[in-house]
């Protein structure tokens, strides 16, 4: 799995674009650009960009050679890609890249209970067990336990001409300092098998509340408006003025 991530964070492996002129520049300058957009590794196809809550804008691409039903979902906000994963058709957590940091998080796999999308829609709930291991850039290596579940709320909303189905989640992980746990709402798509962000609470060891909302407000396909946009657009206040 880990030369998965080799192979995509390559040099170059995506590029931002000006619309004019046209100019291949750092992810990072180049987010704030009106009009950039993104190009995908070489030998991958984009399908999806999401805009959402919280100032982020999120790609997601299929490429050649990957498993069946796996997809990459790269997400950037205002300063430029933060985040790089890979997923199964059940939407497990196969691969996630935390591109500022360098730290990789990989699946332990088998799990004890795997997340199932596909038992969320045949039951209205899925319970998961599983655990990650993070990875720095200097070599330290944590296992990270996570217990949770989705549960159907028997809800749907339209966003942008598309239904989803909301849900209610929990789940909690150690750091090594004591449990956290993060619970509220999010949207998931039958269709593209996929989960997108909604508000949530995180709860700390020491009792203490952070609240977010990553909603999604747009969705562009390939040839509809915004496609591929590098720009995010909610959320990013006196920023993005």
């Amino acid at each position: 799995m880990f030369c998965l991530i080799d192979r995509y964070l390559a040099p170059a492996a995506f590029t931002i674009m000006l619309a004019a002129p046209a100019a291949i520049v750092a992810p990072g300058m180049a987010a704030a650009q009106q009009g950039a957009t993104v190009t995908p590794p070489p030998g991958c196809t984009a399908f999806l960009t999401v805009q959402s809550r919280s100032c982020t804008v999120s790609h997601m691409w299929t490429c050649e050679g990957d498993p069946d039903g796996t997809h990459w979902r790269m997400s950037m906000d205002n300063e430029g890609p933060f985040y790089l994963s890979f997923t199964d058709e059940e939407f497990r957590w196969l691969l996630s890249y935390e591109l500022r940091s360098g730290a990789q998080n990989t699946l332990i796999q088998p799990e004890e209970d795997p997340a199932s999308i596909t038992e969320l829609f045949e039951t209205g709930t899925d319970s998961m067990v599983f655990s990650t291991i993070r990875e720095t850039e200097g070599g330290q290596r944590v296992q990270r336990d996570y217990t949770g579940f989705d549960r159907l709320t028997g809800e749907t909303v339209e966003i942008d001409g598309r239904t989803l189905n909301r849900t209610a989640f929990s789940y909690e992980y150690d750091l090594g300092n004591g449990p956290r746990r993060v619970e509220g709402n999010q949207y998931v798509h039958e269709g593209w098998r996929m989960f997108f962000g909604g508000q949530e609470v995180t709860t700390l060891p020491s009792g203490e509340t952070e609240e977010g909302d990553y909603s999604p407000m747009e969705f562009a396909e390939p040839g509809e408006r915004g496609f591929l946009s590098a720009t995010p657009l909610y959320d990013c206040g006196d920023i993005m003025s």
